[in-house]
């Protein structure tokens, strides 16, 4: 039996909110522990995460699994901030787990404004440290009740899909009463990243107070997390995925090109910061390695 790995998008109710939610269940999958491992790349999103069933670890750069086995779990609600480099998890055996993507404005508007999402206190070193004395708990502190109660109508037997709907149904009402908050406007929603940071970029142009290039800036990082380099990071990276998803033969010269890069070098800095290796490498890993099954899955939106 092979793992279950399913992509699950947000309906319109809430695509202005959430990117989408990833499932994975390894129940009953045959998995050495190198396969049991999860890699994911750089992300622009807040991302919560629900442990169904089983035990996940967060995993440092370079730690072996030993290692990270001596630690502590993550709890079975975790939160982990918008990451500029890749994140890795493990999990010792079976596991069931969601994890649903927030956009950072949405993020800061169903949080009655808190700017920056917190990470759980034990997190790889990418991912910016916790506020002092902060330690792992049931509920993170940035993630209402609401939302935590919502996140546990996934069941160990039931139908994601069927849970994801019941999510969806007990956030909606909270998202359309949060959406009109805050100093800035709304938008409606896309499948891509890409989209999501040009609405950031268009809205920040045309709201607020101000108008100059300073400002413009502040905007942008106050609602996305990100500056407008970095915006561009995370797009220029979902249109490589896209195009080398959809015509994997091509030369890299030409994907670098079509996909907004300087060129080929550029292209290839970019993608070691954002999956931890040479477009070679992520490729080869992406098309033979169970653990790399993320990529794989994110490619379905293409």
């Amino acid at each position: 039996m092979r793992p279950r790995s399913l992509l699950l998008y947000a309906p319109p109710s809430l695509a202005s909110c959430c990117f989408a939610a990833i499932f994975r269940d390894t129940r009953g999958a045959d998995l050495t522990d190198a396969e049991r491992v999860n890699h994911f790349p750089a992300s622009p999103l807040v991302a919560l995460t629900y442990v169904i069933e089983g035990d996940l670890h967060l995993l440092r750069a370079g730690e072996s699994l030993a290692q990270a086995q001596r630690r502590a779990p993550l709890p079975r609600l975790s939160l982990i901030p918008p990451q500029d480099g890749p994140t890795s998890s493990w999990s010792a055996g079976p596991l069931a787990a969601v994890t649903i993507g927030f956009y950072h404005d949405a993020w800061i508007k169903l949080t009655g404004g808190a700017e920056q999402a917190k990470a759980p206190a034990d997190v790889p070193a990418a991912i910016p440290a916790p506020v002092p004395n902060s330690v792992p708990r049931d509920v993170p502190a940035d993630v209402p009740q609401w939302l935590a109660k919502a996140c546990r109508t996934f069941g160990p037997a039931d139908d994601p899909a069927a849970g994801w709907d019941r999510f969806c149904a007990l956030a909606a009402p909270h998202w359309a009463d949060a959406r009109g908050a805050g100093p800035w406007p709304d938008w409606t929603g896309a499948l891509r990243l890409g989209d999501w940071s040009r609405s950031i970029l268009t809205r920040a142009a045309t709201s607020g107070r101000g108008r100059s290039l300073r400002a413009l800036e502040r905007r942008i990082k106050r609602w996305s997390g990100q500056t407008r380099q970095s915006l561009a990071f995370y797009r220029n990276f979902e249109d490589l995925h896209r195009l080398s998803s959809q015509n994997p033969a091509a030369p890299l010269a030409q994907l670098a090109l079509e996909a907004g890069y300087a060129d080929q070098s550029h292209m290839g800095r970019a993608l070691r910061r954002a999956t931890g290796f040479t477009p070679a490498q992520i490729n080869r890993r992406i098309e033979q390695d169970e653990a790399f099954w993320c990529y794989r899955l994110l490619s379905q939106r293409f």
